[in-house]
């Protein structure tokens, strides 16, 4: 009984140590592992729910109304007005599409639009970018005073591509007023330290609030965003965000230049409603293809993963498993796995059914260990009593 208790102790002290280098993030890649496993057999599952799809708008600048704009393309005072009108809805991101950058002699109204995007939370602009095969000076300069950088990328080959270089980058006035994100069809273009994001997912770490330190990219097999621990975006094999499939609301944006949305009962501000992703932007293909990139992102279910105490509970858990796997003289092997089977196969069905997952080093650690040290201490007493025979 003392050797139990004894062995038990050890066992536990052992998972007290792996529960603080789990904190301190030693077993992330392993668990993380697990977590693509789990999504390998689930993603083709993975849909928007059509209630989030609807929290994004595209408040689109159509061509056929460029003589009602100032200049074609917009000038700075057609996007002041467009974004003043925009204000009331108290947008939680507002994302600009186009590169906004005009040729010298610079027009006016630009400072005027910087002031408008000041007050707003949270402003994504799209910044023109080229794609090679090797980053040019030019752009390790912008990425480290401008871009944001995912340090975990996972490239396939030669994808996702480098980001060679910057063609559009945004007025300095603007820049100071916002965040900056790639336009390209691509999740995120390769730099040296690492990967630098695209303006569709410059937008989702916005509205999700999830700082960088907690994404990654992977191209290839399984490919995907994963934005911290509660969103996956599947992507393409190059890297790439798949055709968006689903329907945003929309609002012309001349509209909103000749009318108020601050009428409750006007059609402009019922589509708008508040606090939700609202992306101006050309009506064109490209665009249209960001936007909903976007709301599909933002409208997949979220991953649940099991809270602190749950997974203190699971460890506990693990560690009565130990103490019977200790009483044992024979199967401790075979048993040890079978448990260890067991617990993958509980885990993938409540992922399955409730996109709920625990990281599992720790506890299967600790599984394994009680085994092992079953194994040997069952052999031990076996050789002793050969011995004392």
């Amino acid at each position: 009984m003392i050797r139990i208790l004894t062995l038990l102790a050890l066992v536990a002290a052992l998972g007290w140590w792996l529960r603080g280098e789990q904190q301190n993030g030693r077993f992330r890649e392993s668990d993380e592992r697990f977590l693509d496993f789990l999504l390998a057999n689930t993603r083709d599952e993975l849909k928007p729910d059509p209630g989030r799809v609807a929290d994004v708008v595209f408040v689109r600048i159509v061509e056929s109304d460029k003589g009602e704009y100032s200049a074609w393309p917009p000038a700075p005072i057609d996007y002041h007005l467009i974004i003043k009108a925009l204000a009331p809805a108290s947008p939680d991101v507002l994302a600009i599409a186009e590169p906004l950058s005009w040729p010298a002699p610079k027009p006016q109204f630009i400072d005027q639009l910087a002031q408008t995007l000041q007050p707003l939370p949270s402003v994504v602009l799209a910044v023109g970018g080229s794609e090679g095969a090797a980053s040019q000076p030019v752009a390790e300069a912008f990425i480290k005073e401008r871009l944001p950088v995912i340090a975990r990328l996972q490239p396939a080959g030669d994808k996702p591509p480098w980001l060679a270089g910057i063609t559009s980058p945004p007025e300095e006035a603007l820049l100071r007023q916002g965040d900056a994100g790639i336009v390209s069809s691509y999740a995120a273009l390769r730099a040296s330290a690492g990967a630098v994001p695209s303006f569709e997912t410059q937008v989702i770490a916005r509205a999700t609030r999830t700082p960088y330190s907690n994404q990654r990219v992977s191209a290839g097999s399984g490919a995907g965003l994963n934005v911290g621990d509660e969103l996956f975006v599947p992507l393409t094999a190059e890297g790439k965000f798949p055709p968006a499939a689903v329907a945003v609301p929309e609002i012309n944006a001349l509209d909103l230049m000749t009318a108020s949305i601050t009428d409750d009962s006007g059609e402009i501000a019922r589509t708008l409603g508040s606090h939700k992703v609202m992306v101006i932007g050309m009506d064109d293909a490209r665009t249209r293809q960001s936007v909903g990139a976007v709301a599909t992102a933002l409208g997949l279910p979220r991953l649940r993963v099991l809270p602190e105490i749950a997974q203190l509970i699971a460890s506990v858990i693990a560690l009565s498993i130990v103490l019977w796997l200790l009483t044992l003289r024979r199967g401790v092997a075979f048993r040890t796995l079978l448990l260890l089977f067991a617990m993958l196969v509980a885990s993938y069905l409540a992922f399955q059914l409730a996109k709920t997952w625990c990281p599992p080093a720790v506890p299967a650690s600790i599984v394994l260990a009680g085994g092992v040290l079953s194994r040997l201490w069952a052999r031990r007493e076996k050789q002793s009593g050969a011995a004392a025979a």
